[in-house]
């Protein structure tokens, strides 16, 4: 278990240059700065205007409005998607060309990123009210606040600040002082495949 506040975290420029991200965890965690591929990330990031997407083939990309009246992205096979409604998640592949349109000013958004290859992975809102059960799978679980302040495994988490849990491990959310709302990632090992046949 590793609980993030805000100070872990580091700012980079995209990698078209057309924005900048607040990346909140990497695996392998020297990704990035190193050059070379991450397996997976967990990011937020501020968009000003319009403009293309980077390009991420062969990750899953997951991605929720969080401040901003939104943005649609245009360029998938499927339509465009619309981020209109805040905490509202959605998925499409880096494989994709997509251009995001702002609605009407500046927008925030949170994302998770994994090699479909190796991952399945999803984001999740919630909107804890109670105390609420968090049990990684065979990969990880990251738990990011959004608003409100929750207790976890001995620990405070405040707006801002994130929980990660390893293969196995769980842990108790306990909401404190009003309901608090979470972004979840739920990421987990895909099957490896079967050797090749003599």
């Amino acid at each position: 278990m590793r609980i993030l506040r805000s100070s872990d975290y580091r700012i980079m420029p995209w990698k078209n240059g057309g924005g900048t991200t607040t990346e909140i965890f990497v695996v392998p965690e020297n990704a990035g700065l190193s050059g070379q591929p991450f397996d997976w990330r967990v990011s937020i990031a501020d968009v000003a205007g319009d403009g293309p997407f980077s390009p991420f083939p062969g990750y899953d990309r997951h991605i929720m409005a969080i401040e901003g009246r939104g943005m649609v992205l245009e360029g998938g096979p499927q339509g465009p998607i619309n981020l209109t409604r805040p905490f509202a998640p959605h998925s499409f592949s880096g494989d994709w060309n997509i251009r995001g349109r702002l609605v009407s000013g500046p927008v925030r958004d949170f994302n998770l990123m994994a090699r479909h290859d190796r991952y399945a992975s999803r984001l999740e809102m919630h909107e804890a009210a109670s105390a609420l059960r968090l049990d990684a799978a065979s990969a990880a679980l990251l738990v990011h606040v959004l608003d409100g302040e929750v207790a976890a495994s001995g620990h405070v988490l405040a707006v801002g600040e994130t929980l990660i849990l390893g293969p196995g491990e769980s842990s108790i959310a306990r909401p404190l002082a009003g309901p608090a709302r979470l972004a979840i990632c739920r990421i987990t090992q895909r099957p490896s495949p079967p050797p090749p046949a003599p």
